[in-house]
Formats: structure tokens, sequence, C-alpha cells
């Protein structure tokens, strides 16, 4: 009787030391940045929000959104099949008047474990409706990076500028989607000429992580005449190169680092 007992003991201890081995589900990061930090021109605008959730295991998040204005919140939910990472996306439209606008969003994890995202801060400035046949030139276009993985990029911020000379007379930042395209428009009021527009990191990339080029030019850019007949030039696009190491999946594909 003793000798049972004895066993049966052990193999409790073994079944809950087994049990104990299981690592709980956890958030183990939450990052969000913004597709503009920075924004000067006709109201409303819509920011773009772009976060990125990482578990340990397969379970479902649950998260919500906070605004700097202090927002109703909402409950969202986000399953995952096994560890790794996702991306969630949040939009918000604001500026209905004239005047500037400080302010942030970020990412509340409420379960399975608290933790917050850090703050992806923005500022606009709403500018009065100017209505002049004409004067307002327009310089818009895409960054593109092609190829597979390219939603690895989600979320990285680009810097474009319109450049007279030596002077930047308008700029904006942006951020890829998951289909790894980067949309800019850039805004000179009375100013027709010819410009330089530039495109470049707002930080510099991980090299751990990939490297990234513009065509072996850094930063990239394109010539671009504004008159009066024709005041709006679009499609100046930048293809971007880029090779990749994804740690988690132990896989390399490296050119050059240009960046």
């Amino acid at each position: 009787m003793r000798i049972r007992m004895a066993v049966f003991i052990a193999i409790f201890f073994v079944l809950a030391s087994a049990a104990f081995a299981i690592e709980a589900f956890r958030v183990t990061g939450v990052s969000l940045s913004v597709s503009e930090r920075e924004f000067r021109g006709f109201c409303p605008h819509k920011f773009v929000f772009t976060g990125r959730i990482t578990v340990n295991r397969e379970g479902t998040v649950r998260y919500t959104w906070l605004r700097s204005s202090g927002s109703v919140r909402k409950t969202f939910t986000l399953a995952f099949a096994s560890a790794g990472t996702k991306t969630v996306t949040h939009e918000w439209e604001l500026g209905g008047g004239i005047g500037k606008i400080d302010g942030w969003a970020r990412i509340e994890i409420l379960a399975p474990n608290s933790l917050l995202s850090n703050k992806a801060v923005f500022e606009l400035e709403c500018l009065p409706q100017v209505r002049m046949e004409r004067k307002a030139y327009k310089v818009s276009g895409r960054a593109i990076a092609g190829g597979a993985h390219a939603d690895w990029l989600a979320g990285l911020q680009l810097k474009f500028r319109l450049i007279s000379g030596t002077r930047t007379v308008s700029s904006c930042t942006a951020a890829f989607n998951r289909d790894g395209i980067c949309p800019y428009s850039l805004v000179v009021f009375n100013a027709p000429g010819t410009y330089r527009v530039t495109v470049e990191t707002v930080h510099p990339t991980d090299p751990a992580k990939f490297h990234l080029c513009f065509n072996s030019v850094d930063p990239a850019f394109h010539f671009v005449t504004l008159t009066e007949e024709a005041p709006e030039v679009t499609n100046k696009n930048f293809n971007l190169s880029w090779s990749w190491r994804h740690l988690d999946m132990h896989q390399e594909a490296f050119d050059s680092p240009c960046w």
C-alpha cells in the first residue's frame, strides 16, 4: 500500500511540474507609430496609427486604443495561432478649425497581461482655406518596397522634403503600410519653380534586422518643375531596394548596407 501511494505521489509531482513548465500566454511587446509625425495644411486631416503586438504562444489578446483627447474607449480582440507579431491599425480624423494641435495615441493591452505601448505623438497645424485658383502647387507619389515580406516594413517612417536651392519649403513624414507602400504629398503655396524632392528614413534602420536603400543613393531625389499651367506633379515614386534578416526565422539575405 505504501509503495502504491509513493508511486502515486511521484506521478502527481511529475505531472504538476510539467504543467508549471508550460509558459503562460502573455504579450511580450507592443509598439506604435503614426503615419505622419507632423502635418501642416487644410483640415480636417486623418492620421493612421500602426501597432505591432507580440506574444509568446497561441492565445487571444484584448486591447484598446488610448487618445490624448480622452475619447470613449472600445475593446478589441486579436487571436494568435502561435508565438509571433501581428499588426493593428487605427484611424483618427481631427482638426475642424484653424490652429495647432499636439496629440498622441497609444495601445493598452488589457489581457492576458497589462501592458502599454509607447505614445505615437503628432503635430497638426490647420491652415485657413485659401481659395485662390492655381495658387497651391503639389507634388505627390509613393515609396514602393516590393518583394517578399514587405509587410515587415509596416510602420517604418520616411521623411519627404520639397527643396528649393538649399531651403526646405515643404515636408511631411509618412509610414509604410502592410503592402510596402508609403504615399506622400507635398504642398507649397504661391511658389512655382523647379524643386528637388528627397526621401530618407526618419531613424536609421536596425542592421540586425534589415537594410534599406533607394537605388544606392542617400537621400534619394527627383527634380520637378511646377508652373501656372502645370501646378501639380503626380507619380513621383521612389523604388526602395531592401535586404532583410528575420531573426525569429533564422533567415538571411543581405546586400551591402546603405543607410
